[in-house]
């Protein structure tokens, strides 16, 4: 595959693909810290700060899967990936690929587990 150069729209999507990229891992970062505290501060089952910390880790974490599907989904739209090297297009379609493997597996196992 050869790599094109991009045009003043292409530099617009790849803009706003970073913008999605850099605030998902903004909310993964929010979901480390709130993870990171509650192993750090430890605190009493069913107090107000293991709740809101365990909200903010589950929030966070949600937040960024849902922005990463949402770059991936964008940069599929705008055919962003023949601009990106071939080596970055395979890893990111491995790490596509294993997600999708990883949570089939787990939804076909889930029943036979009790």
């Amino acid at each position: 595959m050869t790599s094109h150069a991009p045009t003043t729209a292409d530099r617009q999507s790849l803009d706003r693909l970073k913008l999605l990229v850099l605030l998902a891992v903004a909310a993964v970062m929010v979901a480390v810290a709130a993870g990171a505290l509650l192993l750090i501060l430890d605190p009493t089952s069913g107090s107000s700060t293991e709740a809101a910390l365990g909200v903010a880790a589950a929030i966070g974490g949600i937040a960024s899967g849902v922005l990463v599907i949402a770059a991936l989904i964008y940069a599929q739209v705008k055919n962003l990936w023949r601009l990106a090297p071939i080596g970055i297009r395979i890893v990111l379609w491995v790490f596509i690929a294993f997600g999708v493997a990883v949570t089939v597996w787990n939804l076909i196992s889930q029943p036979f587990s009790s």
